[in-house]
């Protein structure tokens, strides 16, 4: 055993040259002892600081602050203080930081007898820190210039794209020989894989940046596949192959969920089982495996007679750009993103994909999802067409700098008898809009001089009433998720991308000029009597009264222009929503009054006379002398009601993402 002075020099000599700093003060701070590991961080002589310093002297004046609101009040309060930190003033006025641990030791009475305090140097740590601070900016930078380059290429390829796709379509409506013919079904095919790979690219980017999630709406899940289906049809009868769907007897007539992400999971399996099956079938296989209180489990298989994967190469084939090997990469092309987009879609739905595949025999891709069975989803009404004559006469101003493009859509303007000038620029753009005489401007957003959003902004300021109603349409090859918010801040009317079907174009300025569109089906002379509503939980609680018929009307049967119409509407009626709520709390009727002017166009396109009738007990309300607080908060609950059951119609219908 070692002599006991020889362990107190060891003990000693420990604390000493500890690797973290250790001081003890008496409860008013005085250093009354310190190892020498705090000395030499330092540079303080021993005999400088034991019983001449207190220890707040030695911090920051930010740190003294500190110390005087948030460590010694702990400190006192419950005995200790773990993981502060702040920093020590050297004897050269270097600056250190540190991390700080004290505990208070007392007497048997429970008097404070002094604090020990142990002090780790933070430099390194902080040096780490910053470095990964750094590191972040750098990322944040890099995932900017990410999306700022994913939007110019987009630009860049979307532009001559729109103009290859609509200049397709126009040669198709001529006379070509059998060997032209053959000639544009290539144009045709090749024009759509390059849509399909930006496609890609998009959706990857959108779910990289966390813009996806799941809508829950009634959908037709025959209708959904059926749609799948005949998409694909063309490809399979180009290759020779056998698509079929196998239906379950007991698939529900309706299902509550996301329809759009769906059919993409499905049109990307099938879509891949065509590319690599050279002969035999593709089958999609829906069959129902549990049913119970209102759920429906799901399971959605595609299988295919193909080339099918190696054991070694599935795991890989999800992974974004990746083919399952390097020759089929080059035999097949694509991006490489279809099944990884899958996949993410489905974590979505909290599902995954399970693959099944042999080489040279065929793979089978399925996955299971649990929906909800909803109420029988109504049909929809056909499409109808409209004629070309709807637009004859129109006068547009076009505004696009691209010189392509500008033939092509000058081409479509003349067959739909549109008189239109053209320029290059948002600065003649508004030097045209100013003299007058035009029913609607579509404008390019990237331009030269001046750039679609001043031009759209200046137009919206200038004294002329007329031009603050004139409809302008925003047309951009640009992929940015955040185009959409500046588009309408800035004064545009409507959005559409490229490369856009131009019978959605034609809708869209049809929809916007107030053009003769057709009539939708008359309605019987006496119409069947309505179900009885369930009874609600309070017996105020004002009947539904509105009518879409006029929306419908305005979108001609056209899904994608109901859609952008409906989701104009939900936006205005969410806006106003709140601020109604405001003014009725405040009980100003002039703002009520200002709100109810702003909705009275919506209101009459949706007769929406329930809306209109409450809100005129609201502006009588408030009118009125007698503002019981009861009476106030009736009506408000009212109009939210009626707001509320607008909204909820309208959200139903407007599912496309414009």
């Amino acid at each position: 055993m070692l002599p006991e002075e020889l362990l107190e020099e060891s003990a000693e000599e420990l604390y000493e040259h500890a690797p973290c700093g250790y001081i003890s003060t008496r409860p008013d701070g005085l250093i009354i002892k310190v190892n020498q590991t705090f000395l030499s961080w330092t540079g303080y002589q021993r005999e400088e600081l034991l019983g001449r310093k207190r220890f707040y002297e030695l911090l920051t004046m930010a740190g003294r602050i500190y110390h005087e609101t948030h460590y010694a009040p702990l400190l006192q309060m419950q005995g200790f203080v773990r993981e502060l930190s702040l920093e020590l003033v050297c004897a050269d006025r270097r600056t250190i930081p540190i991390l700080l641990n004290s505990v208070q030791k007392k007497d048997a009475d429970g008097t404070p007898l002094y604090h020990r305090t142990t002090l780790f140097n933070a430099t390194e740590r902080k040096r780490y820190e910053r470095e990964l601070l750094l590191e972040r900016r750098k990322a944040e930078q890099l995932a900017q210039s990410k999306a700022t380059l994913l939007a110019t290429i987009s630009h860049e390829i979307r532009n001559p794209l729109n103009a290859l796709t609509a200049a397709t379509r126009l040669l198709g409506m001529t006379a070509l020989s059998e060997k032209q013919e053959k000639y544009l079904r290539i144009l045709v095919t090749s024009s759509g894989s390059l849509l399909d790979l930006v496609n890609d690219i998009l959706d990857w980017s959108k779910i990289e940046a966390g813009k996806l999630s799941l809508e829950q709406r009634p959908f037709d899940p025959r209708e959904l596949l059926r749609g799948v289906v005949n998409g694909m049809a063309a490809r399979a009868e180009e290759k020779k192959l056998l698509l079929r769907a196998e239906l379950d007897e007991r698939l529900p007539a309706s299902l509550v969920g996301d329809p759009v992400k769906l059919g993409q999971i499905l049109t990307n399996l099938t879509g891949n089982a065509l590319t690599f099956t050279e002969r035999g079938s593709v089958t999609l296989t829906v069959a129902v495996r549990a049913q119970h209180a209102g759920e429906c489990s799901v399971e959605f298989r595609v299988s295919d007679t193909g080339i099918g994967i190696a054991p070694d190469r599935v795991a890989a084939i999800f992974e974004e750009y990746t083919q399952a090997s390097y020759d089929i990469g080059m035999r097949y092309g694509g991006t490489g993103l279809g099944l990884a987009i899958s996949r993410k879609l489905l974590e979505l739905h909290g599902s995954k994909m399970s693959v099944e595949s042999e080489v040279g025999k065929g793979s089978c891709f399925s996955f299971e999802l649990r929906l909800k069975s909803g109420e029988n989803v109504p049909t929809e009404r056909p499409r109808s067409t409209l004629p070309e004559q709807a637009l004859r006469g129109l006068r547009v101003l076009l505004a696009e700098d691209s010189e392509v493009n500008t033939y092509v859509l000058t081409h479509w303007f003349e067959r739909w008898g549109i008189a239109f000038d053209t320029v290059q620029n948002g600065r003649l753009a508004v030097e045209q809009v100013r003299k007058g005489g035009y029913d609607l401007v579509l404008m390019d957003l990237h331009m030269p001089e001046l750039n679609g959003y001043e031009a759209a902004r200046t137009i919206r300021q200038l004294p002329d009433e007329r031009l603050h109603q004139l409809p302008i349409i925003a047309i951009s090859a640009s992929a940015q998720l955040s185009q959409q918010g500046r588009v309408r801040t800035a004064g545009f009317t409507d959005f559409i991308g490229k490369p856009f079907d131009t019978d959605v174009l034609f809708r869209m300025m049809a929809l916007h000029t107030s053009r003769e569109l057709p009539e939708p089906p008359e309605r019987p002379a006496q119409e069947p009597a309505r179900e009885p509503l369930e009874p609600l939980a309070s017996s105020t609680a004002p009947a539904l009264d509105f009518s879409l018929a006029r929306l419908e009307q305005r979108a001609a049967g056209d899904p994608q222009v109901l859609a952008a119409l409906a989701r104009l509407t939900l936006h205005e009626l969410e806006q106003a929503r709140p601020a109604l709520r405001s003014a009725l709390a405040a009980g100003a009727p002039d703002k009520l009054e200002h709100l109810c002017q702003e909705l009275a166009g919506t209101i009459r396109m949706l007769d929406a006379a329930a809306l209109a009738a409450t809100l005129r007990r609201a502006k009588g309300l408030l009118a009125s002398d007698k503002r019981a607080p009861a009476r106030v908060q009736a009506v408000t609950s009212a109009v939210d009601w009626e707001m509320e059951t607008l909204i909820e119609a309208l959200a139903g219908i407007a599912n496309q993402d414009f």
